[in-house]
């Protein structure tokens, strides 16, 4: 029967959610692990656990089968240790990946299974349909229309078959709004949601992109309104599973606490290791506890009330300071946790197998632990920060690095005079890198040290590789000053360097002497594009040159289509495919739209195009495409480059030029293809901006992307 639910979307009485959520790919965590969690969420503040592990098989991929007796017991324990610290457990299921929709018993086994964790005390859930695809199959196409209306007119019914839920999330398929085509606001699968899923779900969100780097309180408002609810926000800002060379460790950050009264919640989706997570979920609690209303620049110090500013490098250093004594707690090799006893003296004692065993005055001493320091952590931090960006020692470190390759010849390599300050400054700054360099080894010798093992263990794989890298950079830089001494043949006293001895790098060097393995055989073949780039090399010494198209560039355009066209690229028309609007606008069939046309030249002459038309509708001479498609993306462009054009960035500029002009008469263009273009594919995918839409009634071998302008 249906209900009416208690607690509507707007109620403010409803507590903030605020904590984690087990949501990542990879090994989930352990029971004892979320015990754990608990606990530190209601010592810092935290009041929610979303259990969302995408590698639990009845969370995902076997959300049909219930679970086992021993499984139900372990969640039972789970449920309870959770409420036993004010933790809400919401469990989630994602059914997403195979359900039918339309057909009653799929329904009826979702409701069965949670069902089974509402008997083991659970009373706050959540229905995930993230990373799946969108195509509907022939029954749920018949039945809904659309795939939003199918995600939600089933939520509902879950939903409103529950006992009265304290909490019910629900994640859509577009959950940021680089997904939402051609906008948030325009977006027609958000509206549907927005207009039809019951006030008393939530919405569960992660920003403008699936990992953000800001979050602003303008966005948030948008997808409010547009949701016609606040939503929470699932942060994946400390998530890792997407690059496993990779730990987040810098604080919670560009997201200002203005967006507290705007949002339902704030669920952090952290590293995939544990106990890497302290500065993650400290920060979080931090920042939840602060004041809105206050100044939070970057450069204030926490207010001296119970509601202090949130400045996020303060927020790390009380995390920091705090994770610094989980270090030093012994967990026998992983197992229980044991405190050490607090020592007499402030001087450690030495890691020793038989305490008995005294050295001679001639051997060698034994080997003494040094511990831990907070500035060791604040390293750490710094080397392993966030997605979009390094800590500023990890800047200072590629800074120092890219300043001494770039400097080297001009620094004298050769006869060098005492009064060459290009070469003093050149040995003064290797001595400062040096010591830099120092610090990291010194950071992995003490952290190898600790008696907190299981930390231990998690950092280890990062650790070991960031100091491997750093000890490749000292090296170069060390045989760069050998070499400097060489062929100076004289002592390097003004620089307070010696003679280094360092191995000479070879062509032949030892596994350790590359890092990647395949990963980065590839990453070293292409061309550095990252966003963490700090030292992009210029392209090719080719110049490129963007104007506009004039009538004369008729032919030049014309025999790029030729070109490519006869070199397999493009493909021929073929009889059950309408000509294509691109085809045209090359051919000069159609005009482009006034300052709408652009050409790439370089030395050869002109090497690639850029056309586009405001209103494609106008050129259509069938009804190939429906007239949504017309609608949301009103814009047309069609882009072809020739291959001897290396350089990627010259061929976007190309682009960017042409989505400009387009810009300010619309707010969304599409291209047409055919399937064969792969290498137009492959382009337009990697502008990053551009998807393939999915089109009703489109032609057999023809592909259609679209882009918010």
């Amino acid at each position: 029967v249906a209900r009416k639910p208690s607690v509507m979307a707007n109620d403010s009485s409803r507590r903030f959610l605020s904590g984690v959520v087990e949501g990542f790919y990879g090994r989930p965590w352990t029971m004892e692990q979320r015990k754990e969690l608990f606990r530190r969420e209601q010592k810092w503040g935290l009041n929610t656990y979303l259990y969302a592990p995408k590698d639990d098989y009845k969370h995902r991929m076997y959300w049909r089968d219930l679970y086992s007796p021993a499984e139900a017991e372990q969640l039972v324990t789970l449920i309870s240790t959770a409420k036993k610290h004010n933790i809400e457990f919401i469990y989630a299921i994602s059914p997403g990946l195979d359900i039918t929709f339309s057909n009653p018993k799929e329904v009826a086994t979702l409701k069965r299974k949670l069902d089974q964790v509402s008997e083991f005390g659970c009373r706050s859930f959540a229905l995930l349909f993230d990373d799946i695809e969108t195509e509907m199959c022939p029954a749920d196409k018949e039945a809904f229309s659309s795939f939003a209306h199918a995600q939600v007119a089933v939520t509902n019914e879950v939903f409103q078959h529950l006992p009265e839920p304290d909490t019910f999330l629900f994640c859509p398929t577009d959950y940021c709004a680089a997904f939402c085509m051609p906008s948030v606001n325009k977006s027609s699968y958000l509206h549907t949601v927005g207009e039809t899923l019951l006030p008393g779900i939530d919405v569960l969100w992660t920003g403008p992109k699936v990992v953000s780097k800001e979050i602003s309180v303008e966005s948030i408002k948008e997808v409010s309104g547009v949701l016609k609810r606040a939503p929470v926000i699932w942060d994946n800002i400390h998530a890792n599973d997407f690059d496993p060379q990779r730990v987040m460790m810098g604080p919670f950050k560009d997201r200002p606490t203005e967006l507290l009264p705007n949002l339902r919640g704030v669920l952090t989706n952290p590293n995939c290791e544990f106990e890497l997570n302290f500065v993650a979920i400290h920060t979080l609690a931090t920042w939840c506890k602060s004041d809105p209303q206050r100044d939070v620049s970057m450069g204030e110090c926490y207010g001296e009330d119970n509601v202090p500013d949130y400045v996020p490098q303060e927020a790390l250093r009380l995390a920091l300071s705090e994770w610094l004594v989980e270090f030093g707690i012994s967990d026998q090799h992983g197992g229980s946790r044991k405190r050490q006893p607090k020592k007499e003296s402030s001087e450690e004692e030495p890691m020793q197998t038989d305490p008995g065993y005294i050295p001679g005055p001639r051997e060698n001493p034994l080997y003494t632990a040094e511990p831990l320091t907070l500035d060791d952590l604040m390293l750490l931090s710094q080397l392993f920060y966030l997605p979009y960006e390094h800590g500023p020692t990890a800047i200072t470190m590629l800074q120092e690095l890219n300043w001494l390759k770039s400097n080297s010849d001009a620094a004298g390599f050769g006869p060098l005079a005492p009064d060459n300050s290009k070469a003093v400054e050149w040995r003064t700054r290797a001595d400062q890198f040096d010591q830099m360099c120092e610090a990291v080894v010194q950071m992995f010798n003490r952290l190898s040290n600790v008696p907190n093992r299981s930390i231990l263990y998690d950092l280890y794989n990062y650790i070991c590789d960031i100091k491997s890298g750093v000890s490749m950079a000292r090296a170069y830089v060390n045989c760069k000053i050998t070499s400097l001494l060489t062929e100076c043949n004289t002592e390097c006293k003004t620089g307070g360097l010696s003679t280094p001895s360092v191995q000479p790098m070879n062509d032949d060097p030892e596994p350790w002497g590359f890092r990647g393995g395949l990963s980065g055989e590839f990453q070293r073949m292409l061309p550095s594009l990252g966003n963490r780039d700090l030292f992009r090399q210029p392209s090719a010494s080719r110049v490129y040159t963007i104007r506009p198209y004039t009538p004369d560039d008729q032919s030049a355009v014309q025999r790029i289509q030729n070109e490519m066209q006869s070199e397999g690229t493009v493909l021929a028309p073929a009889a059950h495919i309408p000509d294509l609007l691109g085809h045209r606008l090359a051919s000069g069939q159609i005009s482009s739209s006034p300052k709408c046309a652009f050409l790439l030249e370089d030395e050869l002459g002109i090497c690639a195009y850029a056309l586009g038309l405001t209103e494609a509708k106008l050129a259509m001479t069938s009804n190939k495409y429906p007239e949504v498609l017309l609608r949301d993306y009103p814009a047309f462009i069609t882009v072809q480059i020739l291959p001897r054009v290396p350089d990627p960035i010259a061929a976007k500029r190309l682009v960017g030029n042409l989505l400009s002009a387009l810009r300010a008469n619309g707010e969304s263009a599409f291209c047409e293809f055919r399937q064969g273009e792969r290498r137009t594919l492959d382009f337009f995918t990697k502008l990053g901006s551009f998807r393939v839409l999915d089109v009703e009634r489109l032609p057999k071998h023809l592909l259609v992307m679209g882009t918010s302008l």
